[in-house]
């Protein structure tokens, strides 16, 4: 059986559910364990789709990556450029899906000049950010609940897509 190729397109109002559903499943599944509920309720509040529509029409950058009709991954960049989440499906992590996103994304954020990106990650991802070659940034941090990472990834300076 031929496997179907990765097509990775702009989110619109259409996958707001799969999206949110997606996200939702592989959080409780890697990240919410590590979370007080406190937290838990804070990131789910954040992973709505009334919550997405708001921050795509405030100019955050969403991008889904589909496998044969399948959402298997969705990425959200906003203003610095800042990596807001990053989660691909559990069966297709380490396969090169999360590396693939974060490469178009760069190529799409329409932000010009950015040497960094900036991403806050769970503990448990430090490792999978490590690999797309972010760094720590600081210590581990906590708010409402949240436990992070700060890192960044070096980058050549982009120069925008006007």
């Amino acid at each position: 059986m031929q496997k179907t190729a990765m097509e990775i397109r702009p989110l619109n109002a259409d996958g707001y559910e799969d999206a949110c559903a997606l996200v939702r499943r592989v959080f409780a599944e890697h990240v919410a364990p590590l979370f007080p509920p406190e937290g838990v309720e804070e990131f789910l509040s954040y992973v709505t789709p009334e919550a997405l529509t708001t921050r795509r029409e405030e100019g955050n950058l969403q991008l889904a990556a589909w496998q044969g009709g399948d959402m298997i991954a969705f990425l959200e960049m906003r203003t610095g450029p800042h990596l807001a989440l990053l989660f691909v499906d559990s069966a297709r992590q380490r396969g090169g899906v999360g590396r693939g996103l974060l490469a178009r994304g760069l190529e799409l954020w329409p932000e010009a000049g950015f040497s960094q990106v900036t991403v806050n990650a769970s503990p448990n991802a430090v490792g999978a950010y490590a690999r797309l070659g972010f760094a720590p940034d600081g210590g581990l941090q906590t708010h409402n609940g949240i436990t992070f990472q700060a890192m960044r990834l070096e980058i050549e300076p982009n120069k925008g897509n006007t």
